[in-house]
């Protein structure tokens, strides 16, 4: 009997929960010299329920701690998505907003506080402080909006049925006062959820700033989109009081089917707007077999924006700890000619590709892993595209939605360079210098993967790797990689005692 399922091996490099089940990114915030990821979470259990604030920190974005559930949903209300911000004065006060999701439906915003780096926080007696009594008005995104003459925060909200984004501004952030809505713009039978906003500058000229609103769109109804949740973008102006587009509509976040919520960290430092998602889709999470944790983030990006094509467009580009293991690889040329070129990986690796499509015509890169299961990236030159395929009778047994075909762009006139994170069983690739991204949940199994290299005329491509070698067992990290995030018993005093792995 042929063999439906393989071992889900836990990511190395990305961030998964020590258990139960977790989505969206909640509360980025760089704050003490941590980067803290608060996030959906299910304390009770590996499906989605009891909704609460599970919380981890970084020193690097690399090496994670879980921490103590940080917001806990309670009789009558679930903690949903929200947002936190830094104390952009002497005081060591952290705030964050949520969704207060209550028993007899209707969403209404939330806020806490935390004056010990927020590791415990203190819910506002007065809460719900921004209520419009409806049923879908949620994510709030809590920005800070500065022109030189006025300083004051942004809230963005969304009411996610009727595809609008409502924008609250404050001086205190306590009161708030609506300032403007946006929307409805794009495909319809969609909801909208966790809006952000924000600034960049075009091409690296701080004289031309630009506006970016991220999006996730969520199908819904009785006939809703087998393709499931994902997310888009759009470039324009905001004034501080309304967001105005470039053009009406919404462009691809992320070309995989497996990129959701993702919002950015505030008080990055240096200005760096980074930004983490949830790597998985709302049509199968449920389903996918994971154990004893549901539910991963991707890697960080660190977001630009620049001319592709004629017109803005943003960039993802991957955590510098990613790009600092390839640079202290070696990168081999591998000849490519009548048979294919093999690679042994572990299944936690990094690989960059180098190649002229010129030269090799349409290439191809299979990964095989276990009872079938493979990934099938194909290179078109003719047609500028990039085809990803993932299926084999374990991806069939999660969902009949999850084989599927992804297609993003990759042009074919020049030279290309495609960077592949596989971690377990999440697959990110990176286009270029960001240009495009594909996120991919996976099922190769634990036993390592063979990689396959194939091109339609005999040609040389450069490949780097980190994370070689199938027999390095089971959930074998690449070198010098550190061991799957721990939970702490209790959450230390920060200034006391930092987060490690």
């Amino acid at each position: 009997m042929r063999t439906t399922s393989t071992d889900v091996p836990r990511p190395r490099f990305h961030f998964t929960p020590r258990r139960h089940w977790m989505n969206d990114p909640n509360g980025l915030v760089h704050h003490g010299g941590l980067w803290h990821l608060y996030f959906q979470h299910n304390p009770e259990g590996s499906d989605w329920g009891n909704m609460s604030w599970g919380h981890a920190v970084s020193p690097d974005l690399e090496h994670w701690t879980e921490h103590p559930v940080a917001l806990r949903h309670r009789v009558g209300e679930q903690i949903f998505s929200g947002s936190v911000v830094a104390p952009r004065s002497g005081d060591d006060v952290l705030t964050a907003y949520y969704t207060s999701a209550y028993d007899d439906g209707h969403q209404a915003q939330s806020r806490a506080t935390s004056h010990d780096g927020g590791f415990t926080w203190q819910t506002d007696p007065g809460n719900p402080v921004l209520d419009r009594g409806t049923t879908a008005f949620r994510d709030p995104k809590v920005i800070r909006y500065d022109d030189d003459r006025t300083a004051r925060w942004v809230m963005l909200t969304v009411e996610a049925d009727d595809r609008q984004v409502l924008l609250y501004s404050s001086d205190d952030l306590v009161s708030w006062e609506h300032l403007s809505t946006f929307g409805p713009l794009g495909t319809t039978g969609v909801v909208w959820e966790c809006p952000d906003l924000v600034r960049l500058s075009l091409d690296g000229d701080a004289a031309d700033p630009r506006w970016v609103l991220l999006l996730s769109t969520n199908p819904a109804g009785d006939d809703a989109d087998p393709a499931g949740s994902s997310m888009h973008y759009v470039v324009g102006h905001f004034d501080g009081t309304s967001f105005t587009p470039d053009s009406p509509e919404l462009r691809p976040l992320d070309h995989g089917r497996d990129y959701y919520a993702a919002v950015t960290f505030d008080n990055a430092p240096d200005g760096e707007v980074v930004t983490v998602g949830w790597m998985s889709n709302w049509r199968y999470a449920h389903a996918f077999p994971s154990t004893p944790w549901r539910g991963a983030m991707s890697l960080p990006r660190a977001l630009g924006l620049r001319t592709v094509d004629g017109r803005p467009s943003l960039v993802q580009a991957p955590p510098a700890f990613v790009r600092a293991r390839l640079e202290h690889a070696p990168t081999e040329p591998l000849a490519v000619g009548d048979s294919p070129a093999d690679l042994s990986l572990s299944g936690h690796s990094l690989v960059e590709l180098r190649w002229d499509p010129s030269s090799t015509g349409v290439i191809s890169l299979q990964l095989r892993g276990e009872a079938g299961s493979f990934v099938d990236l194909v290179h078109e030159p003719r047609t500028g595209t990039l085809r990803l395929t993932r299926g084999g009778p374990p991806a069939e047994s999660v969902h009949p939605d999850f084989p599927s075909t992804s297609t993003l762009p990759l042009p074919g006139d020049r030279p290309a360079r495609l960077l592949l994170s596989v971690d377990g069983p999440l697959l990110e690739v990176f286009v270029g210098d960001g240009e495009a991204t594909a996120s991919n949940l996976v099922l190769l199994g634990s036993a390592g993967v063979t990689a396959s290299l194939e091109t339609a005329r005999p040609a040389t491509v450069h490949v780097t790797f980190v994370g070689g070698g199938g027999g390095a067992g089971r959930d074998a990290p690449p070198p010098g990689d550190p061991p799957p995030p721990r939970t702490t018993p209790r959450a230390p005093p920060p200034d006391k005692q930092p987060a490690t792995t």
